[in-house]
């Protein structure tokens, strides 16, 4: 799910949290480019005017036996454990993609938005 644009490659990231303004401990957006074990997580923490971020690879946000713990904070906030078990899956290279849209339409009542995003290699 990613496509050339100019000088550098746009991928298709699934946003599966984005938490208000106000939401404790921070605002955060969460979102997931789906691409096997090429896949990659994108971050926004905090209030839009000083937010910080940036994408990271699935395989530094999962530690082998699940969650890495350094992201359990996001994860809490925005409430997605039950995208955990379609991560691992993902990290094992399969297309779990549709899966995850109809995961989220079942909790969210709507599918997830897209956000494109230039790759940016951490």
């Amino acid at each position: 799910m990613s496509m050339l644009s100019g000088d550098g490659e746009l991928l298709t990231f699934l946003v599966v949290a984005r938490t208000g303004p106000g939401d404790y401990p921070h605002p955060v957006e969460v979102a997931v480019h789906p691409a096997g074990p090429k896949s990659r997580m994108s971050f926004s923490i905090g209030p839009h005017a000083a937010n910080v971020g940036g994408q990271i690879p699935l395989s530094r946000v999962l530690d082998g036996t699940g969650l890495n713990p350094s992201f359990e904070e996001e994860f809490a906030a925005g409430d997605l454990s039950w995208l955990l078990p379609y991560l691992v899956r993902l990290q094992a290279g399969e297309d779990v993609e549709s899966e995850i849209v109809e995961a989220y339409t079942a909790r969210h009542g709507r599918a997830p938005q897209l956000s494109l995003q230039e790759y940016f290699d951490s």
